[in-house]
């Protein structure tokens, strides 16, 4: 038994700079595409980190669940299912760690389906300060419907590693500082060589996870690379260090800023857009992160695949 992709869809970004409502509209559009209803979603996961005026409390997950309408008033649906919701945060990892812990509701029959949203938006929802050398991520959300099949195919199992010592990446407020103008401000320090020290970690991390997967050297051209975009050339420079084809690595285009707790969905869907996953065995999927933490799977793909899933 595996966890596998029903479905995905991504919120491009708009005027209303909103993560609930990228985060929303992602996740209602993922639905549609899977022919589903929001009575159909068992446990919602929001692995969003920048929000809405840097709103704490209630979750973000809470609020996306109204927003789409999943199961608001289950004493009155015809099974009387509860839907539960809840924030995971790890960053640009997040995703990963959403998909294992989606695993585990699913494998106990817990769940029928987990829908995993993620969005991402300077908290002053100005859509003119998203991927800037201020605040470097894009402002944009994705979202991920997963379910359980009893063949091989799907995720393997997710490996995680960190690293001690610097972040590399922090995001943070300094309330002495900002008075009262708080709500619309961050401030992320990205160290100097930072991405070059998450671009060594995924190295370690890729093989790591290929070599717990028995993923050999000689079976590599079979598998397609998704990773996190801490820069708009780490995937290709990725594929290089692991000795993948460089066509073989998903450049996410289009979007001003790093897609960050969006990217590996971005990078399915412009691939399964450009019909990229004809071919291939597996997809990688890798992320890196503030820590330095890391995340990695191995996604097993039908024979002659066209996307994603069974």
């Amino acid at each position: 038994m595996a966890t596998v992709i029903t479905s995905i869809a991504v919120s491009r970004p708009d005027d209303t700079a909103s993560a609930i409502d990228y985060a929303a509209s992602a996740g209602t559009a993922c639905l549609e595409r899977a022919g589903l209803g929001p009575c159909d979603v068992d446990v919602l996961i929001n692995v969003g980190v920048y929000r809405d005026a840097n709103t704490i409390e209630p979750a973000i997950a809470a609020l996306v669940q109204k927003r789409i309408g999943i199961n608001l008033d289950y004493m009155r649906a015809p099974d009387k299912r509860a839907a539960f919701s809840f924030d995971l945060m790890n960053g640009a990892c997040g995703m990963l760690n959403a998909v294992q812990a989606a695993g585990a509701l699913l494998s106990t029959v817990s769940a029928r389906r987990v829908l995993v949203v993620s969005a991402d938006t300077h908290p002053s929802m100005d859509v003119r300060r998203a991927g800037t050398d201020e605040f470097p991520y894009a402002s944009t959300g994705a979202a991920l419907l997963l379910e359980r099949t009893d063949d091989h195919l799907g995720f393997g199992r997710v490996q995680h590693r960190s690293l001690p010592g610097p972040f590399g990446v922090n995001g943070h407020l300094p309330l002495r500082e900002v008075g009262p103008d708080g709500r619309n401000t961050i401030v992320i320090d990205r160290d100097e060589d930072a991405v070059d020290r998450m671009l060594d970690f995924a190295v370690d991390s890729a093989r790591s996870c290929l070599d717990a997967e028995r993923v050999g050297h000689a079976a590599l051209e079979g598998t397609l690379l998704i990773s996190s975009q801490p820069s708009p050339d780490f995937a290709c420079r990725l594929a290089e260090r692991l000795g993948l084809a460089a066509d073989s690595a998903v450049t996410v285009q289009g979007l001003r800023g790093d897609p960050h707790t969006s990217a590996l969905v971005y990078g399915l869907s412009q691939a399964q857009d450009a019909r990229r996953l004809a071919g291939y065995e597996r997809i990688l999927f890798l992320t890196v992160g503030a820590g330095l933490s890391s995340a990695a799977a191995v996604y097993r793909l039908p024979v002659a695949a066209e996307g994603a899933g069974r």
